[in-house]
């Protein structure tokens, strides 16, 4: 027995979409990953340059400033060669995301030309602008923007990660337990069913002002002529009305979980320094110890911005993943068939053979047949 292909959707679907781009992509993919450890160097070059001081602290004759002066141009280079990598990648996902939408839009164009005018009667042409303006350049920015970002965040928070285990594991610990919390308290709210939901919600309200923003547009003479106001619109009145209400709800469903990710991440200095003062209590001699506790005091907060950047941009993928669906609801439209093998007409009679017509009623999801199997010829003249 066949098994049907699952369907794509959200990221997967875009990648799918993506096509023959999806080379550029890995590029700009590793092009970012390779910029992330390149701006780590400077970090670990102040942590070589801070331990050689705290090392000789009692002699300061005695510190290797030749050494000190080669981590200064390794750090140097690092940056340098961070910047370059970036601005590749950068190049790579923005020629990939402007073909994409290229392609993407004609594609859809193209598509759309084909349909029956019964769903072009039955969709406002808002929604139709929104999806082929707003929706595809979201698409273009996620592609451009975010993926690269993405990549350098992950690549960034994985490499620190890596640093910190290799100097301590405890104060790693003490840092990832406080990151691992906070993403508790956010994500709890944005994943599952209801986050979809809500997304699902925030699109169709969007679509709707949108398309009732057209009308207004398109009316907007009578209103100056008769001097109306923009309730007289009450349909665009009720579509604005109604967003403002479920944006007022969003804000009151994730607030708090906001507050708690962003006041963890904030206060990260404050569960490394007891932890620090403990382990340097019990090895008060070590200088190394030290250094390590200052450094990662100094990076630790340093954590939070990755961290931050890495929630907004997974904010993205959610818009990405309901743009896809409903770029995808168009595409999967049957288009009004087409013979195979066109020919001239040699006479001017019209004749139907077999021919049914029905309207559809979306509400309801049923369809009223106006004509069923219907044959004549309507002869020439």
């Amino acid at each position: 027995m066949e098994t049907k292909e699952k369907k794509k959707e959200g990221l997967s679907r875009l990648f799918e979409i993506a096509g023959q781009k999806k080379g550029l992509l890995f590029l700009a993919g590793l092009l970012s990953a390779g910029s992330a450890v390149c701006m780590l160097v400077p970090y670990w070059a102040v942590y070589e340059v801070l331990k050689e001081l705290l090392t000789h602290g009692t002699s300061p004759a005695s510190v290797d400033e030749a050494g000190m002066i080669r981590w200064g141009w390794i750090a140097f280079c690092g940056l340098i060669g961070g910047l370059v990598l970036l601005y590749a990648a950068l190049m790579s996902s923005h020629v990939a995301a402007f073909r994409i939408l290229y392609g993407l839009r004609v594609r859809l164009s193209e598509h759309i030309g084909k349909l029956s005018l019964g769903y072009l009667n039955n969709t406002s042409t808002g929604a139709i602008k929104k999806t082929m303006e707003q929706n595809i350049e979201k698409i273009e920015g996620f592609i451009a923007h975010t993926i690269p970002d993405l990549v350098n965040v992950v690549a960034t928070v994985v490499v620190m990660l890596v640093i910190f285990f290799s100097l301590d594991t405890w104060l790693t610990a003490v840092c990832l337990a406080v990151v691992l919390l906070s993403f508790a308290l956010q994500f709890s709210n944005f994943m599952g069913k209801k986050a979809r939901e809500f997304m699902s919600i925030y699109y169709d309200a969007q679509e709707k002002m949108s398309a009732s923003a057209v009308q207004y547009v398109r009316g907007m003479p009578v209103v100056k002529i008769f001097g109306q106001s923009v309730r007289s619109f009450r349909q665009f009145n009720a579509e604005i009305q109604a967003y403002k209400t479920f944006a007022l709800k969003c804000c009151d469903t994730y607030q708090n979980g906001m507050i708690a990710f962003t006041v963890l991440l904030g206060s990260m200095v404050t569960f490394i320094l007891p932890v620090g003062i403990l382990l340097i209590q019990g090895n008060p001699q070590s200088l190394a110890l030290a250094a390590v506790w200052l450094f990662f005091i100094i990076m630790g907060p340093g954590v939070a911005s990755p961290i931050y950047k890495l929630t907004f941009l997974g904010g993205n993928t959610k818009e990405i993943d309901e743009g896809v669906a409903r770029i995808d609801r168009i595409l999967e439209k049957k288009p009004v068939p087409e013979p195979e093998h066109p020919e001239v007409p040699q006479s001017y009679e019209v004749e139907f053979r077999h021919v049914s017509f029905s309207y559809e009623n979306t509400e309801q999801g049923t369809r009223t047949e106006a004509l069923r199997d219907v044959c004549f010829t309507a002869p020439q003249g």
